[in-house]
Parts: structure tokens; C-alpha cells; sequence
């Protein structure tokens, strides 16, 4: 399933892709009619109440994350896959690649290159990705919403 998330919803389009699911971020909802015709068109996340015809759409009311994802919970439930949890770039929604870890030993910390055996790059944008403690925080996040099971 792929997703959309205007320009108002940055944060939760990263908690999106940490997830794993294709998600694009668009600043003109005009931009939704290419998507329109497609058999299976993206779900739309915004926060705009203006009308749009765009279908379909979910309006998200709060400006918190977790309330936000609780607000989606249920839409995106069904298409979850444990194993698609952290496999995209957040930054730009590119699917990671395994690397070799002497080709980004300059691109990454001294302590992080000697402490780590796994990298992920970005083969667009080129951001490095190893399994810190972030990774753990974003588990426990994903846990206590019980959005992986």
C-alpha cells in the first residue's frame, strides 16, 4: 500500500516510512491528480479541511504523532509487515541497500564504524543507516502502540 501525506504531516510521512510503507510527501494537493485514475490510488493523509476530491482521504485532527497514529491505526494495520520495518530512507522514501562496511567507513563516526558490523545506504540520497539505539526506541514505540504484533 502506498501512502500520501501533505506538506502539514512531515513528521508522521517519517514514522510512515520507519514502518516501511511507500510514502510520498506532496506541498500541492493539486499534485493528488496524478494518482486520481490509478487502480489502487493512495491513501491520502492531511490535515487540510478545505474540500478536495481526492479519494481516498483520511483527515487527521491532532498535531501530535503518537495521537496521529492512533488516528490511522486501523487504515494502515492491514498492510503492515514486520519485515518491512526500517528498510526505507526517511529522508527521501528510497528502498535501503545492504553495505559493505569498508564503503562508508568515511561517511559514518569513527565509534559507529568499530562498533557496528551492518550498514544500510540510500542509493539516492546516500545517508548511511546502521542499527543503533534509536532502532530499539522506534521498536518500543511501534510496541507500545501496538502497531507490530
Amino acid at each position: 500500500m502506498r501512502f500520501i501525506c501533505d506538506n502539514t504531516l512531515g513528521k508522521l510521512t517519517k514514522y510512515l516510512r520507519i514502518l516501511g510503507f511507500d510514502t510520498i510527501s506532496i506541498n500541492d494537493l493539486n499534485m493528488l491528480n496524478r494518482y486520481k485514475n490509478q487502480d489502487d490510488p493512495p491513501l491520502l493523509f492531511t490535515k487540510r479541511m478545505k474540500t478536495i476530491s481526492y479519494q481516498p482521504a483520511i483527515f487527521i485532527q491532532s498535531n501530535r504523532i503518537q495521537e496521529q497514529i492512533e488516528e490511522i491505526k486501523n487504515s494502515i494495520k492491514p498492510y503492515i509487515n514486520s519485515h518491512n520495518f526500517m528498510t526505507r530512507c526517511i529522508g527521501c522514501n528510497t528502498l535501503l541497500e545492504s553495505a559493505e562496511k569498508t564503503d562508508i567507513e568515511a561517511r559514518v563516526p569513527e565509534y559507529i564504524y568499530h562498533h557496528h558490523e551492518e550498514f544500510k545506504v540510500c542509493s539516492f540520497c546516500k545517508k548511511v543507516y546502521w542499527e543503533g539505539t534509536h532502532t530499539e526506541q522506534m521498536k518500543q514505540w511501534a510496541e507500545v502502540l501496538k502497531i507490530l504484533e
